[in-house]
């Protein structure tokens, strides 16, 4: 009986432990971080297998020393070309963003979760490498890759391709912005600047990273300032009062001599109405325009970046599957 009991146990743990060995590898291959690196090695072989290495020097998982701590960039591709910055995203579901979108949404089924802007994203490593290796911005080229099973819900910039879409972009270049010896001085030159590969680095950016998200998630505090006290007025024994100034009342004169007696059979204008009275801009306030695309209502915004800062706009309130801006024009 105690030896039935006792293989019974053993089979119990062993299940046990497979159960739990599963779980934790279910939870490894699910996360973002693990998503991330398998997006990246499919990456770096769709450009190791399509790309000429003659031609195309492709350095990978790079990072570099910032003003502010650092920034890791997914691919650097040199070429007589230009300088190609490629960002990877694998990501599934359906794809939801503009160009001039701060934060893209990602849909599966009935879903919906928000991320950063890729292309703002890459921005800050394109203005990384100009500033480090001296090149100006049009030798340098932002590319967004989504390797996932993804599907783009809304009209995407040329800059954002699916699966090895960006081959064919990166390929699309053909005028020589540099010589080959400039393009190994170029090379040369990143190496000495980029951070150590290894541990150590990614996971003091990573620690970098996370700073940089807490410190804007967190609500800004409100600095209370002590103000001195004023100095109270020291109090007057006898107050004087002013005398009254030497003025003439001429109100009631202007008044009588602007008095004029009206003929008997003149009628007083009748005030226009209202609608009249108002000009053209207020009387359009009340009008609702509609989307040409999706028939939602149309909502007046001032950009506050971009090249269109300052510049009223006119964009759709179905944000979540329609991306429909129109400039606001002078008759607007």
């Amino acid at each position: 009986m105690n030896q039935i009991l006792s293989t019974a146990f053993n089979g119990l743990f062993l299940y046990l432990g497979l159960a739990l060995a599963f779980m934790v590898l279910a939870g490894v291959l699910r996360s973002p971080r693990f998503k991330g690196w398998r997006g990246e090695r499919a990456a770096q072989s769709m450009i190791r297998k399509k790309l000429d290495p003659q031609v195309y020097v492709d350095l990978h998982n790079i990072t570099l020393p910032t003003a502010d701590g650092s920034t890791q960039i997914d691919h650097l591709i040199f070429s007589p070309y230009g300088l190609f910055v490629l960002e990877t995203k694998n990501y599934q579901g359906w794809i939801f963003g503009g160009e001039h979108q701060a934060l893209w949404t990602q849909q599966i089924y009935r879903k919906r979760s928000k991320f950063q802007n890729p292309l703002r994203q890459n921005y800050k490593h394109t203005k990384a490498l100009q500033e480090l290796l001296g090149i100006c911005a049009e030798q340098v080229h932002s590319v967004i890759a989504f390797v996932g099973d993804c599907e783009f819900k809304t009209v995407m910039p040329p800059r954002v391709t699916r699966g090895d879409g960006f081959v064919s972009h990166i390929q699309s270049f053909t005028q020589t912005v540099w010589s080959p010896e400039q393009m190994q001085d170029l090379l040369d030159k990143l190496e000495a600047i980029r951070l150590q590969s290894g541990r150590a680095t990614d996971k003091q950016h990573v620690t970098h990273m996370k700073a940089l998200q807490a410190a804007k998630s967190q609500p800004k505090s409100k600095v209370q300032t002590k103000t001195a006290a004023r100095p109270k007025p020291e109090p007057v024994a006898e107050p004087v009062k002013p005398s009254p100034p030497d003025v003439v009342d001429i109100l009631r004169e202007s008044v009588a001599a602007a008095i004029v007696a009206l003929p008997v059979n003149v009628q007083p204008e009748r005030p226009a109405p209202a609608s009249a009275r108002l000009p053209a801009a207020v009387q359009r306030v009340n009008e609702v325009r509609e989307c040409p695309q999706c028939t939602w209502p149309l909502r007046k915004l001032v950009m506050q970046r971009g090249p269109l800062a300052g510049q009223g706009v006119w964009r759709c309130t179905n944000t979540a599957a329609c991306s429909f801006v129109q400039e606001e024009t002078s008759q607007d």
